[in-house]
């Protein structure tokens, strides 16, 4: 009976040690905790020396090389490199590389074309080829004058004055934004005019520049020079082309776009202008009776004005008066 209570009583006492001692074990001393330390385990897909592509065919002439993975940072670095003459891979232009997300890299370039070794890529900067040019020899050609200085939808021919026109010029209209409308038949008769034709059939309305290119090569231009709009009056013919004074006859004037009304005149320098009578428009005709009175003898000019939207073309050769 005695031996069972001993008995019992060193058990109890072993159950309270284990209880203490358990109860110690899952508390840590102050001041002494330390963090457990993870390292995530990715997973790349390229190495070093990888050359990587949008499509397994690419044709590009330059991609992306693996230069290095970083683990921790899990950042792939990159660098472009080109292919050689021959077809291969490749050089590198410059020592820049870039560091970037490995899942990006992977998702934008899923394919591996090749794989060279870093190590043996060389850096070739390319060599820039600067090819001598020749001076032209010939002033730059200078425009002063287009007639007439308007066309409409329809072709127009024009004759451009200036200084240094070469045999085998060419014409153009030019305007920002906006094709440039190239003369056709250009003719450089001389070094000072050029006779050439405009299609303006379609062309968009508004002012141009008028440029001349020598077959050397210089350029000169005349700035807002001409007007692709409603075309002014053409004169191309006036008969008779003479007159004398205290004697009035018919005019008879050729040439394009006349509008009605119309309204003729004559002139010559800043003098007072003397005014034709017009008794029939068309087209391409006005009949009109000039009475001459009185006023200085020699050449005059000669134009005819729309009067509806005051656009006029004045006769490229002059009108004779006589003063007998």
């Amino acid at each position: 009976m005695i031996k069972h209570f001993w008995y019992g009583i060193l058990i109890s006492l072993l159950l309270i040690s284990g209880v203490f001692i358990a109860g110690c074990s899952d508390q840590s001393p102050a001041g002494n905790t330390t963090p457990a330390t993870t390292t995530a385990a990715y997973t790349a897909k390229y190495a070093a020396g990888d050359i990587i592509a949008r499509t397994a065919s690419s044709t590009d002439q330059m991609l992306y090389v693996i230069v290095s993975y970083d683990r921790v940072s899990d950042k792939y670095t990159r660098q472009l490199i080109y292919k050689n003459s021959d077809g291969s891979w490749g050089y590198f232009v410059t020592n820049k590389t870039e560091s970037v997300e490995r899942t990006l890299v992977e998702k934008v370039y899923p394919f591996k074309i090749t794989q060279v070794k870093i190590s043996a890529i060389a850096i070739v900067t390319p060599t820039i080829v600067v090819t001598a040019t020749e001076t032209p020899s010939g002033n730059v050609p200078a425009i002063t004058s287009i007639s007439p200085t308007r066309g409409g939808n329809a072709t127009v021919s024009v004759t451009i004055t200036g200084n240094y026109f070469q045999s085998g010029a060419t014409v153009k209209l030019t305007k920002t934004g906006y094709p440039a409308i190239q003369a056709t038949g250009p003719t450089v008769s001389s070094a000072t005019k050029i006779d050439c034709t405009f299609k303006l059939t379609g062309a968009e309305k508004g002012v141009y520049n008028v440029m001349v290119t020598n077959p050397d090569g210089q350029s000169g231009s005349l700035d807002r020079g001409f007007t692709v709009g409603e075309s002014a009056p053409i004169i191309t013919n006036v008969a008779p082309n003479t007159g004398k004074y205290n004697d009035t006859f018919p005019l008879t004037i050729t040439g394009q776009y006349f509008k009605i009304p119309a309204i003729v005149r004559l002139s010559q320098g800043s003098g007072d202008p003397k005014i034709c009578q017009v008794t029939l428009t068309e087209a391409t005709k006005i009949l009109c009776n000039l009475e001459i009175l009185s006023g200085p003898s020699g050449e005059w000019n000669v134009t005819v004005t729309n009067i509806a939207d005051e656009l006029s073309g004045t006769w490229n050769r002059p009108f004779k008066i006589n003063a007998t």
